[in-house]
């Protein structure tokens, strides 16, 4: 076990050169894992399952010849990935890889891959009707403003009025603008947990947050466990992966914990991020090997209500686009109807 991640650390120090590569779409992503895991599954080899793919799946996959010529060299396929992935999801495939749990790991991420790009294709045909009326409706807005108001006079008599209120939504919009603009910037510079941690606490994506934690914490550790690491031995394992990586954080945090004494099973309960679920299957003490067992169909579960939660989301989202464009008719109404009803009794008198 020390060989393997000996090896694994040599792994992670080799540079990579990251500024000529850019993370693959997220739809490519799930066509390649489930490609690969398919041909794992059929008896090819990961170069032989990887030239296959790029072959078969298209133009767009010619982008990975590097990969190949990386695997023709003797590397690993989660470094041979490792510029065109997300971090953690590397150090999944890594853990998966030392523990032979590779095709079933580049099933579940193309699975899940696969959820996302649907989700984000469903999500893009949900917006496209009420971005629709919202534009129509903005457009309506500016021509009363522009070509109706100043044909019934209104601009001459109530001018002072209705150019104020306008004044002061533009500049409550560039504000808003501007503030959502810094936040969304120190919200990058946050470590992935911290960001974690601040968007647990939100409304609707909350659950989606910590089903998400749940699911790739009790992988890692399931598959880690299995290979005969202990707790202790999971936490220092996890220092050897990148700062900027969620597993490397939050073991960091655990080790810290429980070199001052804490319980494995208060450290989850006390943290937002995990569900109470792992607090009592770690809390029944069994045996490592039971215990990573149970963690593993645990983490299947929590996939699975993780995809059940991405759908219950996306049902929200035409509700509050139509709310959003309720509150501009009321807001039409405020700044313009109204100047046109007092422009319209000042002429009747």
């Amino acid at each position: 076990m020390m060989n393997n991640w000996q090896r694994v650390a040599l792994i992670m120090r080799r540079p990579i050169n990251l500024r000529k590569r850019k993370r693959l779409p997220i739809a490519m992503q799930a066509t390649l894992f489930e490609t690969v895991a398919d041909l794992l599954g059929n008896g090819f080899s990961f170069q032989q399952a990887f030239q296959f793919a790029v072959d078969v799946q298209g133009p767009a996959f010619q982008v990975l010849q590097p990969v190949l010529v990386r695997l023709a060299a003797g590397d690993d396929l989660s470094t041979a990935l490792r510029p065109y992935i997300a971090v953690d999801l590397y150090y999944q495939f890594l853990i998966a890889e030392t523990h032979g749990e590779l095709r079933h790991t580049l099933t579940q991420a193309g699975q899940l891959m696969r959820a996302r790009a649907e989700q984000g294709r469903q999500i893009r045909r949900l917006l496209q009707y009420p971005c629709l009326l919202l534009v129509l409706l903005l457009g309506t807005l500016g021509l009363v403003k522009a070509v109706i108001l100043p044909s019934l006079g209104a601009q001459a008599s109530v001018g002072h009025q209705a150019t104020l209120p306008w004044q002061l939504i533009s500049i409550g919009i560039l504000v808003v603008v501007a503030a959502l603009g810094w936040c969304g910037w120190r919200f990058q510079q946050l470590p992935i947990r911290q960001r974690y941690h601040w968007l647990v606490k939100m409304p609707l994506i909350g659950k989606l947050i910590k089903s998400y934690c749940g699911y790739y914490l009790s992988l890692n550790a399931g598959m880690l466990l299995a290979g005969g690491l202990g707790i202790r031995g999971i936490c220092e394992v996890s220092q050897q992966f990148q700062a900027k990586a969620f597993i490397h954080q939050q073991g960091k945090v655990v080790e810290r914990a429980l070199l001052q004494g804490t319980s494995l099973m208060a450290i989850i309960q006390a943290d937002r991020l995990l569900p109470d679920e792992l607090a009592l299957l770690v809390g029944k003490e069994s045996p490592a090997e039971q215990l990573s067992q149970e963690l593993l169909y645990f983490a299947t579960m929590q996939y699975e209500r993780l995809i059940r939660q991405l759908n219950r989301m996306i049902g929200w989202i035409q509700p509050i686009m139509f709310g959003v464009i309720a509150l501009v008719v009321v807001g039409t109404y405020l700044s313009l109807l109204l100047p046109m009803y007092q422009s319209m009794g000042e002429i009747l008198k």
